[in-house]
């Protein structure tokens, strides 16, 4: 089944969204400026709710759903998230007007949790958006009727609302969810050390007395990230924390915001600078969602004499890394 969205209203690009939180914070790193503060004249394009850069919308066995590996299935709980990041990959869906659409209510969370009790081959959920935390109700639900699916062993919440808007974060709520079955990850989304402020601090060392298994993503961001010295305070802090540092993404080329993208040799090596001076808990594998293609795959680093040139996908189809064309 493909995902529809309703196409007869919605912004006439991707919106800005930030919290006064990240506002007065935004006022001191110019990074966390860069990240979310709209810039109108780079950002000129109108939105295009019809792109699927990661074949997402091809992958939807029912509506709020994404299923392209074995085993998992990521429910889209909201397409609300806290900010609005300027380098958002679903920018189809999130900060376009969808809200309303894209906020599951109970019932058809009941029908996702149907079809994951119909699925034995389904062992790990993944909550995801936008950003779960912004449907609080539905994210409760979704994992209060999980906890009778047998077969479901490991729960998933990937967000970035924490180090958006910290004090809005419901920590009874948040409590709960991590009794919700014996392993509950929590991912955050983590790409400066202006991110770890203070009270970021607080909030994940009460995550790790909750019991989650704390995990972190980023995204290589030309102009925010791409240095070595910084991605190396943001892992090492990660790490020391107890937060394992689990993914760092290729830049995905979103059509209004491509300044962020950076090329796939200035990644590696920092990667491969990472690797030399990093402990192998604290570095994150490099890895593209291959746009138009299938599959996280490993980038690999300069300590390997490597074409680069052409990636094969999940499914062994070559794919040119220079456009992402099909071979």
């Amino acid at each position: 089944m493909t995902a529809s969205v309703n196409n007869t209203s919605h912004e006439t690009r991707f919106s800005e969204k930030i919290t006064p939180y990240l506002k007065n914070l935004a006022q001191k790193s110019p990074a966390i400026r860069e990240m979310y503060v709209l810039d109108h004249n780079r950002e000129k394009i109108g939105a295009d709710l019809s792109v699927d850069i990661l074949n997402e919308k091809k992958s939807t066995p029912i509506w709020g759903t994404v299923k392209k590996y074995e085993g998992q299935l990521l429910v889209l709980l909201s397409y609300t998230c806290a900010a609005n990041c300027r380098y958002c990959e679903r920018q189809d869906r999130v900060g376009v007007g969808l809200d309303a659409e894209g906020h599951l209510k109970a019932d058809h969370i009941d029908k996702i949790v149907d079809y994951i009790r119909s699925d034995s081959s389904l062992y790990e959920i993944i909550a995801s958006g936008g950003d779960p935390l912004s449907n609080p109700k539905g994210l409760e639900h979704l994992f209060t009727r999980l906890q009778t699916v047998e077969h479901v062993k490991v729960l998933r919440i990937h967000t970035r609302f924490p180090v958006q808007n910290p004090g809005k974060v419901k920590l009874e709520l948040m409590e709960r969810l991590a009794k919700s079955k014996e392993t509950v990850y929590l991912s955050l989304h983590i790409d400066h050390p202006d991110e770890l402020q203070p009270e970021i601090i607080i909030l994940i060392k009460k995550f790790r007395e909750m019991g989650y298994v704390l995990l972190s993503q980023s995204v290589f961001l030309k102009g925010v990230n791409d240095d070595k010295a910084i991605l190396k305070s943001l892992f090492s802090k990660l790490f020391e924390l107890g937060v394992r540092p689990y993914y760092i993404y290729h830049g995905q080329e979103v059509t209004s915001t491509k300044r962020f993208v950076m090329t796939l040799e200035d990644e590696i090596e920092i990667m491969t600078q990472l690797r030399n001076e990093l402990s192998g808990l604290a570095f994150p594998q490099h890895v593209i969602d291959i746009p138009g293609g299938s599959g996280k795959v490993v980038v690999p680093s300069n300590h390997w004499k490597t074409d680069i040139s052409v990636v094969r996908d999940f499914l062994g189809t070559p794919i040119r890394t220079a456009d992402w064309r099909t071979l």
